[in-house]
């Protein structure tokens, strides 16, 4: 019997041996680097996990410190904490808090400024819409009101619900109508008025954009 017929002869079972034996070591490097693999993937989950739980830990601490009327401690807590834990939810959920406590310490300049980079770096959407509307609030102290409407515009973007958008349109229509832009502003209402015809805030849009015709005595 030749080598060929002797092959055809074998069963399944010697031939997957054979094959077996033949690979062995290709299979073991297989089979170790699945487990490195693994490995790894296990180690970047635990240190997320742990990294979040500590998030969360600091971010309880900072909330306290703000109940608590501390807010120096507050601001500073926060800080430490997007420094250490961004990325995280409670990093992103930081930055929100962190702008909040500028506002009320009158320190709108540092409130736009850390705004803006956390926005650049990239927040969780969930958080998106809350930065750019406060820092919008942020811009109007500074008296910088057509920047201050665009970001109002970008909130309503980034907005989950129908009514935070339209909150966020009518607050860009506000700020661009105090900065003169009265097109702008007349834009904006009526696309609030256009895309979210149901929600609350169309009445105050509506006496809004009937002002700003009567005053440039456009049509209704």
């Amino acid at each position: 019997m030749n080598d060929k017929q002797s092959e055809v002869s074998k069963d399944p079972a010697e031939k997957a041996l054979e094959w077996l034996t033949r690979n062995r070591r290709s299979l073991i490097g297989i089979a170790a680097g699945l487990i490195i693999l693994a490995s790894g993937v296990w180690f970047v989950l635990e240190y997320r996990g742990r990294k979040e739980t500590a998030a969360e830990q600091a971010l309880e601490q900072a909330r306290f410190a703000t109940q608590t009327g501390n807010l120096a401690l507050a601001a500073s807590d926060l800080s430490r904490l997007i420094g250490s834990y961004g990325g995280t939810r409670a990093g992103d959920e930081a930055v929100i808090l962190l702008a909040q406590v500028r506002l009320i310490q009158d320190q709108a300049s540092l409130a736009a400024e850390e705004l803006r980079s956390a926005l650049k770096k990239g927040l969780d959407p969930q958080f998106r819409s809350g930065a750019h509307s406060l820092l919008g609030v942020a811009l109007e102290n500074l008296g910088n009101l057509s920047d201050a409407g665009k970001a109002y515009e970008d909130a309503a973007a980034a907005a989950w619900y129908d009514n935070m958008a339209a909150q966020h349109l009518n607050d860009a229509g506000r700020a661009y109508a105090l900065a003169g832009d009265t097109a702008r502003a007349i834009a904006t209402y009526e696309r609030l008025l256009r895309d979210y015809p149901d929600v609350q805030g169309v009445t105050e849009a509506k006496v809004r954009l009937a002002e700003l015709r009567a005053g440039t005595g456009a049509a209704g």
